[in-house]
């Protein structure tokens, strides 16, 4: 219930502010017409004391004068000339210097580029000043709806009317040599004389600098031409910003004249006064003893507003002089008469509309004052400490500071050179740059400031040198232990700005281990390839011994000798092979293997592979499922190479798939849009010929169902010498998917067995669109 009540309070209050504000503001709009009028009088009275001084504005003259340049420049190019130094220029030299010609181009871009710049500073003037070119056969051209063409022969009433709405117009000719005539027809104020004399002045000075004469002096005849029978009459209009002469007064002498006679008129007074009220609005709206609440001036969630309030109230106070000129500006608008008379016309819209305008801007300058007075207030009740940390956002840089400072000593502390220490350097150097400016700015009291700040930058370098040394002693503790074999330690302190050899010394310990695990797993490799090279080889060696000597008793039969003899062929081919594929494997080992690149067709190379082991195949009772495009699938690849790994692949099915099973073969293209990540985690992609990389792969997948139990590692079945059967009953090298394997990666392919289950698969991949040199 009290809190619904003090909810209530605080809507009535907003209420209470705008309702007050706006009151204020239409009692100052009010009163503003009787000031302007009394401000007025004094003004007049003030200013007949006032001495009117005036100057003539040599901007005006020139642009008028450049003008009739760009003016006589634009009409000749409409009639077939391009540039200015086509018009303004004959340049002529003797000879044929290639330096002279450039000198006379670099002169001509002169004369453009001037033209150019006279072009752009007369735009700024052709808004505020009409003007009418005479042409010689009677036509003319303006800029203005005024009758200018028609001067000389307008009546009275017309010239009248034309009076009234320019200060002044003249007419400027230029003869068939280019000699200028001033013919002024009317001005309010300058006389004739000073136009003709400040305009000759102006036709006597040199247009083009002294560039062209330092042209002529190279041996390069320079001829300067002028607007030739040329006639254009320019005119001033009142209001325009551009006039012959300006009045200091304006600017200067007559405001303060007019900011004295309003203070005297009491516009100062009345701002004082509404902000006053301003100022008791806020006290009525926040007193305890009418609203009989407790007011909240605790900070309003986070926002600092000390600072603001204390700008908003300055800025009120600056305000002052611009308020005054409200007065003058609007004061006229809003007599009643005059007022009356504009909503009762035409110009009722433009009206009101000022009069919200002004409205508005009053209750901006009112609602600022407000809120900057009630965002102070809360400093007589909560005392200017907990005024301060609350209210003040520079109380709260403090702490961020504090962050700033930590964070960079931190950054100090763990300089990371392999990104750079530059940037940590020019803070170093700014911050201590701003220190010794600010000592600086102490003149003799610097030099005790400035031995302070030398014993307090001792003390920070001497803890950031102790800091370093035991980071670095830390360091070496860790190295030391690595060296001494122990792989398994790691450094819990924090290194500072040795940190990054912290992560470095764990790559060297995970290397180390790598390497050790290696050469374990080498060692044991190459004890099972001498046992199973002795065993592969020493199987057929046996046989061919044995036979050999059954072969040298005299009483065997015909029969036996020949069945001997077939057995004897059958082991030494047996021997044959085991020694071929140790060749292979010692070259693709050995990266000895050459490849002869060429168009294949993989899809029909591996059906003929299989159609040639057909008869195998059917004797296992094994059914090959070919999912493969219709389309050739051509790839540049070794022949010869590439059977022989898919030989290996069929022949190795054929010897540890289950009886009577299914074998899928399947070929497909991956698009371009996928990537497809290789056993090293490089993304393999197809080239085109200009090794534009395509991202396109063509993958070969040959799954089939095992006869035996798959207890080995997938990875380590296409080791050399390492066969599905550890017992080694089958025949075989155990190199076939050793060989395969090589074969593929020689030809910037992947190959990799999974194993899932039962379930043995063999992935090739090829980058198609690849060509190898």
């Amino acid at each position: 219930m009290l809190d619904t009540r003090l909810k209530n309070n605080h809507k009535k209050r907003n209420i209470i502010a705008m309702v007050g504000l706006l009151v204020i503001t239409i009692v100052t709009m009010c009163l503003f017409p009787i000031i302007n009028r009394d401000a007025e009088s004094r003004v007049e009275k003030m200013a007949v004391d006032v001495e009117q001084e005036m100057e003539l504005d040599e901007d005006l003259f020139q642009n008028i004068y450049e003008g009739c340049y760009v003016l006589y420049a634009e009409m000749m190019q409409y009639q077939g000339q391009q540039t200015a130094s086509d018009i303004y220029l004959e340049v002529s030299y003797k000879g044929s210097d290639e330096d002279k010609r450039n000198m006379v181009e670099d002169l001509r871009n002169y004369v453009d580029e001037t033209l150019a710049s006279m072009s752009r500073h007369f735009e700024d003037y052709r808004a505020e000043i009409d003007y009418c070119i005479l042409l010689e056969n009677g036509e003319y051209e303006k800029n203005t709806s005024q009758p200018l063409e028609e001067i000389g022969n307008l009546s009275k009433e017309e010239e009248t009317i034309l009076n009234d709405y320019y200060n002044n117009y003249l007419k400027l000719c230029f003869d068939e040599r280019g000699a200028l005539t001033v013919e002024p027809i009317y001005s309010t104020n300058v006389d004739d004389d000073t136009l003709i004399k400040t305009f000759g002045q102006w036709d006597r000075s040199d247009v083009w600098g002294t560039v062209v004469e330092e042209y002529e002096n190279s041996g390069i005849t320079c001829n300067q031409k002028k607007p030739t029978n040329f006639t254009v009459i320019f005119a001033i209009p009142k209001d325009s910003q551009y006039q012959f002469f300006w009045n200091y007064n304006e600017s200067g002498v007559d405001f303060w004249v007019r900011l004295n006679a309003y203070k005297e008129a009491g516009a100062g007074c009345l701002y004082i006064g509404a902000l006053t009220l301003s100022v008791c609005l806020v006290l009525i709206l926040t007193s305890k003893r009418i609203w009989k609440d407790t007011i909240d001036m605790t900070r309003p969630g986070n926002w600092y507003l000390a600072e603001a309030a204390i700008t908003g109230a300055i800025c009120e106070v600056c305000f002052y002089h611009s308020f005054i000129e409200m007065i003058w500006n609007y004061g006229e608008i809003l007599q009643y008469g005059n007022l009356k008379q504009r909503l009762m016309g035409g110009d009722a819209v433009e009206a009101v509309r000022e009069l919200l305008a002004l409205g508005f801007i009053l209750m901006v300058i009112y609602g600022i004052w407000y809120l900057s007075i009630r965002f102070i207030r809360p400093v007589f009740s909560l005392g200017l400490k907990e005024y301060i940390k609350q209210y003040s956002f520079v109380y709260q840089i403090f702490p961020w500071l504090k962050k700033q400072w930590n964070k960079f000593k931190y950054e100090v502390e763990h300089i990371d050179f392999q990104k750079g220490s530059t940037k940590t350097i020019i803070k170093i150097v700014a911050i201590n740059f701003v220190v010794l400016a600010i000592i600086s700015s102490l003149w003799f009291f610097g030099v005790f400031v400035l031995i302070i700040y030398s014993v307090i930058l001792f003390i920070f370098i001497d803890n950031y040198y102790r800091k370093v040394e035991f980071h670095y002693k830390a360091l070496l503790r860790g190295v030391n232990k690595i060296a001494e074999g122990d792989l398994e330690t790691e450094i819990p302190e924090d290194l500072g700005m040795f940190e990054p050899f912290k992560g470095e010394l764990g790559k060297i310990r995970h290397g180390f281990k790598k390497a050790v695990d290696d050469e374990v797993k080498s060692q044991r490799m190459k004890t099972e390839l001498i046992t199973n090279v002795s065993h592969d080889l020493k199987t057929p060696l046996t046989a061919i011994t044995t036979y050999v000597e059954l072969l040298k008793k005299e009483d065997i039969t015909e029969e036996e000798r020949r069945s001997y003899i077939e057995t004897l062929e059958k082991k030494s081919l047996r021997l044959k092979v085991l020694i071929e594929d140790l060749f292979e494997v010692s070259k693709a080992t050995s990266n000895n293997i050459s490849f002869e690149y060429m168009d294949v067709d993989v899809v029909n190379l591996m059906k003929q592979v299989a159609i040639e082991h057909a008869d195998k195949f059917a004797a296992a009772g094994l059914d090959l499922r070919w999912n493969v495009p219709e389309e050739k699938t051509i790839l540049r690849l070794d022949n010869q190479k590439t059977y022989r790994i898919f030989e290996n692949l069929f022949v190795n099915i054929q010897k540890y798939a289950m009886p009577n099973s299914r074998v899928y073969v399947e070929v497909k293209k991956i698009p371009s849009d996928s990537e497809v990540l290789q056993e090293n985690g490089t993304v393999m992609g197809s080239m085109t010929e200009d090794g534009i990389a395509k991202k396109g792969i063509v993958e070969i997948v040959i799954k089939n169902m095992s006869a035996t139990e798959l207890n080995f590692a997938a990875e380590e079945i296409t080791e050399r010498f390492v066969r599905g059967d550890a017992s080694r009953n089958t025949e075989g090298s155990g190199l076939g998917l050793a060989i395969a394997k090589s074969f593929a990666e020689g030809q910037g392919g992947a190959f990799r067995v999974e194993v899932d289950g039962d379930l043995f698969k063999v992935v090739i991949r090829w980058r198609y669109g690849m060509i190898y040199t």
